[in-house]
C-alpha cells in the first residue's frame, strides 16, 4: 500500500538589492511586484489560507520611499522541503527588472523582531562645503524633532540619544555614514536627522542620496 507523502512548509529568506528607478516604487506596490516575480518565476510558493489566498510575502524592514537598499530581505515558504533553494535567485533574476537583484538565499535564523539597527550612507551633492557644519550639528545636544507616534499624534524626540555610530568623509562628495535604531521596537528614519540639520541650516541646502547599506540586531551582528 502506498502512502501519500507529505508535504512540509519550507520557509526562505532572499536577500536582493532595490536600486536605481525602484527607489521610487513604495513599499505596498513592491510587495504586490515581487508577488508577480515569484508567479512568473514558477515557484512552488504556499498560500495563505481563507476567503482570499494570497502568496506568503513578508518583508524583514520596509525601506522608505526615495532610499535605495543594498541589503534587502524577503521570506517566503515552500510547498516542498526538498526543494533546492540555491536555485531561487537565479530563478526570480530571469523574470525581474536590472534595478531589482537577489544576490543570496539561505534558511532564516532570525525572527524579524529582532532588527535593532540599520546602517545609512547619506552621498550629499556638494564638494565638502557642509562637512564641518555636519559634525558639529550631530554632536550637539538635544536634536529635538517632532515624531508621528503609533496614535498618531507628534512627540518631540531626542535624536542625540538615538545616533548609534556616525562618521563623516569628503571623497567627490560629502558622505554621512550612520547607524540608527530600526525594527519593530524603535524606527527611525534619517530623513528625520537630515530635516533637523537643514532646519538649523537652511542658508545652504545640497540634495542628497540615501542608501541603506545593512540590517543588524541589537549586538550589531548582520541580520540574518
Amino acid at each position: 500500500m502506498c502512502s501519500e507523502r507529505v508535504f512540509v512548509l519550507k520557509s526562505v529568506r532572499l536577500y536582493f538589492t532595490k536600486c536605481d528607478n525602484a527607489r521610487f516604487v513604495s513599499h505596498l506596490d513592491m510587495n504586490r511586484f515581487m508577488i508577480r516575480i515569484v508567479r512568473k518565476s514558477g515557484l512552488d510558493i504556499w498560500y495563505t489560507e481563507g476567503f482570499n489566498p494570497h502568496p506568503y510575502i513578508t518583508f524583514a524592514l520596509p525601506l522608505p520611499l526615495g532610499f535605495v537598499g543594498l541589503y534587502e530581505i524577503m521570506d517566503i515558504k515552500l510547498n516542498d522541503d526538498d526543494f533546492d533553494i540555491s536555485l531561487i535567485p537565479e530563478m526570480l533574476n530571469k523574470v525581474c527588472p536590472p534595478y531589482i537583484h537577489f544576490f543570496d538565499v539561505a534558511e532564516p535564523v532570525n525572527k524579524t523582531g529582532k532588527i535593532a539597527f540599520a546602517s545609512y550612507e547619506i552621498t550629499f551633492d556638494d564638494k565638502g562645503e557642509i562637512r564641518n557644519k555636519l559634525n558639529t550639528f550631530l554632536v550637539k545636544k538635544p536634536i529635538l524633532v517632532p515624531k508621528r507616534t503609533k496614535k498618531g499624534d507628534f512627540k518631540d524626540i531626542d535624536l542625540s540619544e538615538k545616533i548609534k555610530d556616525f562618521s563623516v568623509t569628503v571623497e567627490n562628495n560629502t558622505k554621512l555614514t550612520l547607524i540608527l535604531p530600526a525594527g519593530s521596537n524603535d524606527n527611525i528614519n534619517p530623513s528625520l536627522l537630515l530635516e533637523a540639520f537643514y532646519g538649523e541650516n537652511s542658508d545652504e541646502y545640497f540634495c542628497y542620496d540615501v542608501v541603506r547599506t545593512a540590517i543588524f540586531d541589537e549586538k550589531m551582528k548582520k541580520f540574518v
